[in-house]
């Protein structure tokens, strides 16, 4: 094929068509489990510098994202001469965040783990990363061979700055006016089963004993009983009424506040034990079919427990790739199904009466695990 061809088919159609389909299913979708890792970090890392935090600022970012594909497109479409550049441009961007995504597990199980999961260019069913590096990959060295010429053919739409920008508008407007995700109305039986109250229950505290008191009315050989101190202590609050369409936690963020003010730490199912917020508990998010979740859990958590372990696991995973539960005097939970939970497991945290105290978010951090676990 001429190199003039190869621009056309690649540069003016394969590739914007491409890049086209990701920003439209990523635009139906609005769930954050469809950016790459690398990108979501990124995302999260830059939230409240303009004035937008947790949710809205992501909401925000993956608009933004979206429309600046869309631009793309119709750069790409519309403006002939800078189709190549934009596609390389592009391409080369897509495959170093691939290349990111994929050595840090190929160093951990090889191409084997490397091609586990998706991309999440196309959602849970898309490519893996390393069949989408060798798509973007092709396509870039495709887009390298071509050359523009004046034989090059040219696509029926008008080009031009002013229709790039026409195509731009009808982007921002398209983006801008589709509606967040709703929020999930909590099952009224679901509700009522898992919630608790509220309120403070009083628990009597220890009795401390008084010395007796010997007054006129009383008889010198009696004493007065002493009455038990009433102790507040809080219970868990139970489900939320509305539960967010999804779930980003910034984990570091939890330390020194209190587990039951987490809002996806409420939608565990069913409610915790009565002593969560009782002295020292170790609680870890996981995945049933996750390797390094099962991993930690046969290494530290198999056998008699020394202190209490609540596992709570994400509900997003195939149940016929679940992994065998080592821990069998874990306290086992599940989170409420129904929002996106966009999170890496596991997560182990340490909580003492009540509060977070240490997050471990990477398994392979040896030395911060054992300093989770100490007493």
């Amino acid at each position: 094929m001429n190199r003039h061809l190869l621009y056309f088919y690649v540069c003016r159609l394969a590739i914007p068509l491409w890049l086209l389909a990701g920003a439209i299913y990523k635009l139906i979708a609005r769930n954050p489990k469809l950016l790459p890792p690398p990108v979501l970090s990124f995302v999260q890392s830059m939230d409240g510098l303009f004035w937008l935090t947790g949710t809205a600022w992501l909401d925000s970012a993956i608009r933004l994202i979206i429309l600046s594909e869309f631009v793309l497109v119709a750069a790409m479409l519309c403006m002939p001469r800078l189709a190549r550049t934009i596609a390389i441009a592009v391409l080369s961007l897509f495959c170093v965040i691939l290349l990111l995504m994929i050595l840090p597990e190929f160093q951990k199980g090889g191409f084997a783990q490397a091609m586990k999961g998706s991309c999440g260019c196309f959602g849970a069913s898309g490519p893996n990363p390393v069949m989408m590096l060798g798509i973007d990959a092709t396509l870039l060295i495709l887009a390298l061979l071509s050359k523009r010429t004046r034989k090059s053919p040219e696509l029926s739409i008008r080009s031009g700055l002013p229709s790039c920008a026409l195509l731009c508008v009808v982007s921002l407007c398209v983006v801008s006016l589709i509606p967040n995700r709703a929020e999930i109305e909590m099952p009224t039986d679901v509700a009522q089963a898992e919630s608790t109250d509220s309120a403070v229950s009083l628990t009597p505290a220890t009795p401390v004993p008084t010395p007796a008191t010997n007054l006129d009315t009383t008889p010198a050989s009696a004493t007065i009983t002493p009455t038990p101190a009433i102790v507040p202590t809080l219970a868990w609050p139970g489900f939320p009424q509305k539960a967010a369409p999804y779930y980003v936690p910034e984990f570091a963020r939890w330390v020194g506040s209190r587990l039951d003010s987490q809002d996806m730490a409420r939608l565990m199912t069913p409610a915790p034990p009565a002593s969560i917020n009782t002295g020292t508990w170790f609680v870890m998010f996981y995945r049933e079919d996750c390797e390094h979740c099962h991993e930690l859990l046969q290494k530290y958590f198999a056998g008699p427990l020394k202190t209490p372990t609540l596992t709570i696991a994400i509900p997003d995973t195939d149940p016929a790739a679940s992994l065998e539960m080592p821990c069998s005097e874990c306290q086992q939970r599940k989170l409420f199904k129904g929002p996106d939970y966009v999170l890496t497991t596991p997560v182990l945290l340490k909580v003492v009466d009540g509060i977070v105290t240490i997050v471990v978010t990477d398994p392979e951090d040896h030395a911060a695990v054992e300093r989770c676990l100490a007493p």
